[in-house]
This record gives C-alpha cells, structure tokens and sequence, in this order.
C-alpha cells in the first residue's frame, strides 16, 4: 500500500507547472546569492555542528540547491579526511577560497502572469532577495546579464520580444531598489537556448537567468 502511495504521487508530481514546482523549492537569501556568484559560501561542517540534523533527515548543502555552471570550471570536491589534513579540536578552519568566477549562472526561479511581463507576488519577493545581494559589499562591483528564456510553444517572434520583455521587467524590478541599470544587461533569447537534455517545447525552458558578466 505504501509502494503504491509513492508510486502515485510521483506520477502525480509530473503533472506540476514548473513554475509551482520552483516556488514550493526552498528560499533562497541573499548569502546563497554571494555564494553562487563571489564564492563565499558557509561551511558545511560548521553548519552541521551548529543545527544538528534529526535522524533520518536529508542534508542539506550550504548552496541551497543552486546548478552552478561556470564554464570550464568545476567546484573542487572536499578531500576525504586523513590523519595529515584532519582538523585538530582547536585548530582554527582555513578559509574557503572563492570558486566563483566570470560567466557563473543562476536561474533566479522566477514566474510571470501568463502571457506578460508581469511578476507574480511569489517572484516579486524572490526577485528582492536578488537585488539586497546584489548591493552587498561582495557582489557590489560585479555586473549581470539578465536572460530572458521561453520554450518553443508560439512564434519564434512572439516568444523572442517576451523573452526581452520579462528580462527587462526584471531589471527594471532590480533598479527600482536601488541597483545601477549600468551594472545589468538585458537580452532576450526565446526559445534559442533550451536547456540541456529538455526538449524546445519544455516547461522547464520558461525562465529568467543572471549571468556574471565582470
């Protein structure tokens, strides 16, 4: 009977917008945002040894479920502890180097009304969250790309002036609070870039990425 629970509320699951799907995900704050893009990131042990988890409870990693994607880079993996690099009880944590670099993207999982430029109340606060980060002393001096992205569904014409559309309606979000328009691009691609593995017509392909450009 349980089997066929889980079984049912998978297929259930495939069922959902994808835009419902990115807002039941967990909130992001500013240091997430200073993470992905200045390399600055909390580190986990210490976030472990503070908020002990429950038994059976899943982990959860310091990037919140962030898909960093810088190219050419990968995030080097923690090395495994041995007797020469485990850390002493009162030896103090070396500081974790910045791994974020030029041309780090992260899709900012934000909705529209449909068919507008429009954002939902949902994305509104999502979208703050981003421009607070933006004026942090780490991410302060750094300049954005913001990509607008649809799917196929529709005229390729249709969709490329909403896609600029959205984008600018991001930005323009994002000035509003206080952020130099100098420091934020904004481009329009439609359904030109889908993303990898999906399908042109793909829900998935809806959404509306920053991209470190300096």
């Amino acid at each position: 009977m349980r089997t066929l629970r889980l079984s049912l509320l998978i297929a259930g699951a495939a069922f959902i917008p994808c835009a419902a799907l990115a807002q039941e995900a967990a909130p992001r704050s500013v240091e997430d945002y200073v993470c992905a893009f200045a390399g600055e990131c909390p580190d986990e042990e210490t976030e472990e040894e503070a908020a002990p988890r429950e038994p059976g409870s899943p982990r959860v990693s310091a990037t919140r479920g962030f898909s960093l994607s810088t190219p050419g880079t990968q995030r080097p993996r923690r090395p495994a502890p041995t007797q020469r690099n485990q850390r002493r009880p009162n030896q103090a944590a070396a500081p974790r180097r910045p791994v974020a670099a030029q041309g780090q993207r992260v899709n900012l999982r934000l909705s529209f009304e449909t068919g507008s430029a429009k954002l939902t109340r949902i994305a509104e606060a999502e979208a703050r969250i981003f421009g607070q980060s933006l004026m942090l002393p780490q991410l302060a001096n750094m300049r954005f790309r913001i990509e607008g992205h649809t799917d196929s569904v529709g005229t390729r014409a249709s969709n490329l002036v909403l896609s600029q559309r959205r984008a600018q309606s991001v930005a323009d979000f994002l000035a509003a609070m206080g952020v130099p328009r100098e420091r934020l691009e904004v481009v329009g691609y439609g359904p030109d870039r889908p993303l990898t593995g999906m399908r042109g017509s793909a829900g998935e392909n809806r959404r509306v990425e920053a991209v470190r450009t300096s």
